[in-house]
């Protein structure tokens, strides 16, 4: 017993002495499907130097059997997930505990330390523990270029580094589906460094420039590739000569006088030098560059020949000839329908035939085409007359048409607008900027303007209508405005736009919805039947305003009920009508409320007392002097009537005082009483204000 208490003192002094000691990382980072290498280096008391020892790494903060990374003796140990996938990078005699794990996953993530075991109690645990993170996968292949030249091998290399010694990566190339291939591998190693190469042979050709070569690098669950775009060298070819003139097997035909310019485009890499000659004289180069225009300001007939375009680069050399030739073009062009020569305009009504003919002076006769929007519709060959025909016309046939006629000296055109009459149709109502509006919708005050458009030709009489009364009217428009400059109730309605021209008549409706804040009607009231008093409060809005009733103790709106109160809603079109009802009780006692009515333009507030200790008689009443309507923020005070205001102004404001302490009442909390607040004076004023409002 003294014997084991003297040891462990002993291993404690050890532990303190600072024997019992490792060097290790707090934080490890690796790469998703590469390895992770946890550099560590241990010390222990001296006495164990040359005792067998056991190394163990826990993948927790304490070591638990179901987290065991490696055991240096038992594999089997290990978590199923580390088996055949963790080593010592070290000698674990030499107190190196590198750990090393292949093939990282994300759930390798998180806490690692070093416990060592060399028997009879001799262990210890290494820590803080080293956390480990795995990121994704990011290194990436590396390919050299190599120059390309069309028919020549070439060999391009790929090299990928790491310094994961355990499983290799597979390094392949994804090339042209047609190019036959072969790739040689190899690694090296420099250090920690290991590098592994690939060399790709192959024969590229024209069709691979600007396809894609591509070297992949594969681990058993991750991967990674570079991209190179093939620059393929190659000698010219493809010379082309064009122009904005005809060009026609090599030949070129324009009119004396006229300017030309002919382009000289060839495909070669790199960029050929061209040159344009003629007669063996060279007449303008360029460099570099894969094309090369010869241009004539004003052609005369000595430029006529065969001119030759060269190109040429470092891999070889093209040519082509062109002839030019300087025409005399055919004149006195004309157009004629219904026996009306040199026509340029032509309206026909929509549905009927139509017949055009084009006629030339020329020598030979010219072969002759009528063409619409670049197409061709007919031709005649060696005639001097084309007739262009339309059996019916719709409004689709409409447009310009060319006549072109030609001889072997030149050309000459000539275009006619075709132009075909048709009934109003397509009418549309545009309001701020919403096309095709059968709605639109104003606030009162503000200014609307509507417009009304259509398609028709010759153009249409536009005319405003409503209710039957002409408002606004335009002729030989398909335009019309319809300008409000500030809206008002009446000026809602069905609004008729009508369109009419000598073929027919369209039209079309749009209402216009007019929108303003409540205002409180008139019809509203209060009256007392029996035991109870009911309040009407009606106001009319647009859009329909919402209407809530506010008590001492209550806001209510719709069909509610509260104590004693019961309120129903009912609303129709542009009008709300709410009805607040007050039960006679034991208590007896008088109630002000507050009819609120609120849009989004607004708000209009109506203030009644409702008295139910009155004389039992039936009759209505008008009980509140205060009606408030806020509309945009502004507000109108009206006065009921001039009389009952003089007479009671003064008492009026003690009314006004006391119903502010009666609604501060009911911000701040519950009111037992709508009088507690009321003197007997006041109670006079609510009597005085009902006699004098029946």
């Amino acid at each position: 017993m003294i014997g084991r208490s003297f040891f462990l003192l002993s291993l404690l002094q050890a532990v303190v002495s600072g024997q019992w000691s490792a060097d290790t990382p707090p934080d490890v980072t690796a790469q998703n499907g590469l390895c992770a290498r946890i550099p560590c280096h241990y010390r222990h008391s001296s006495h164990l130097n040359n005792k067998p020892r056991t190394g163990i790494w826990y993948n927790s903060e304490k070591n638990k059997e179901d987290s065991v990374a490696f055991h240096s003796v038992d594999p089997s140990l290990e978590s199923t997930k580390f088996q055949h996938r963790t080593r010592l990078s070290g000698i674990l005699r030499d107190n190196d505990c590198s750990l090393v794990i292949d093939n990282v996953t994300l759930q390798d993530a998180g806490p690692y330390f070093f416990r060592v075991d060399f028997g009879g109690g001799n262990r210890f645990n290494y820590h803080p523990v080293t956390r480990l993170s795995v990121t994704d996968f990011t290194d990436n292949p590396t390919i050299f270029p190599a120059e390309m030249v069309a028919g020549q091998p070439v060999t391009v290399t790929c090299i990928f580094n790491t310094t994961c010694d355990g499983t290799a990566p597979t390094l392949t190339w994804v090339t042209p589906a047609d190019e036959p291939t072969s790739a040689s591998h190899s690694v090296t190693q420099r250090g920690d460094t290991l590098t592994y190469t690939s060399v790709l042979s192959l024969t590229p050709v024209l069709k691979h420039h600007g396809q894609n070569l591509t070297c992949r690098v594969r681990y058993p669950t991750v991967s990674s590739e570079q991209i190179l775009t093939m620059t393929v060298q190659y000698a010219p070819q493809n010379l082309s000569t064009t122009s904005p003139d005809k060009v026609n097997n090599s030949w070129v035909s324009v009119k004396e006088g006229n300017s030309a310019a002919i382009l000289c485009s060839v495909q070669s890499f790199p960029a050929s030098n061209l040159t344009w000659r003629h007669l063996g004289v060279a007449l303008n180069t360029t460099r570099s560059s894969n094309e090369l225009w010869m241009e004539f300001p004003q052609l005369t007939r000595q430029d006529a020949g065969v001119y030759q375009c060269v190109a040429e680069n470092e891999h070889g050399t093209a040519e082509r000839d062109v002839t030019l030739t300087v025409e005399y073009a055919p004149w006195n062009l004309s157009i004629t329908f219904h026996d009306d020569a040199n026509s340029s305009w032509v309206s026909v009504k929509e549905g009927n035939s139509a017949a055009i003919l084009c006629s030339i002076q020329s020598f030979p006769a010219s072969n002759m085409t009528w063409r619409h929007l670049g197409v061709t519709l007919n031709t005649t060959r060696s005639n001097n007359e084309l007739w262009m025909e339309f059996p019916q016309l719709t409004r689709q046939d409409a447009g310009v048409y060319q006549c072109v006629a030609e001889n072997e000296h030149g050309t000459a055109e000539r275009d006619v607008t075709l132009t075909v009459e048709y009934a109003p149709w397509n009418l549309s109502i545009t309001s701020h900027g919403d096309a095709n509006s059968s709605r639109v919708s104003a606030k009162e005050g503000n200014s609307a303007a509507i417009l009304c458009s259509v398609q028709s030709f010759p153009a249409s009489n536009l005319t405003w209508e409503h209710l039957g009364v002409t408002l606004s009217t335009t002729r030989s428009n398909n335009e019309l405005w319809m300008e409000f400059p500030q809206l008002t109730h009446q000026d809602a309605g069905v609004y008729q736009c009508v369109a009419e021209n000598e073929h027919g008549t369209a039209e079309r409706d749009v209402t216009l919805t007019v929108e303003y804040a409540p205002e409180i009607s008139q019809e509203s009231g209060c009256s007392r039947i029996l035991e109870s008093v009911t309040c009407v409060c009606a106001a009319r809005s647009n859009p329909p305003g919402e209407l809530t009733w506010r008590l001492p103790l209550a806001h209510l709106s719709g069909n509610q009920s509260h104590g004693r109160f019961h309120t129903w809603q009912v609303a129709g079109g542009h009008l709300v009508n709410g009805t607040l009802t007050l039960r006679r009780g034991e208590e007896g006692e008088d109630v002000t409320a507050l009819c609120l009515v609120r849009n989004r333009h607004g708000e209009a507030m109506l203030t009644v007392l409702m008295e139910v200790n009155g004389r039992d008689r039936t009759g209505k009443y008008v009980v509140a002097v205060i009606v408030l309507a806020v509309v945009l923020g502004v507000v109108t005070v009206s006065v009921i009537t001039t009389a009952i205001f003089w007479a009671a102004r003064c008492r009026n404001k003690r009314e006004s005082s006391v119903m502010q302490r009666m609604e501060q009442k009911v911000e701040d909390g519950p009111v037992e009483s709508p009088y507690q607040e009321l003197n007997v004076g006041d109670r006079d004023l609510y009597s005085e204000l009902q006699l004098r409002s029946k």
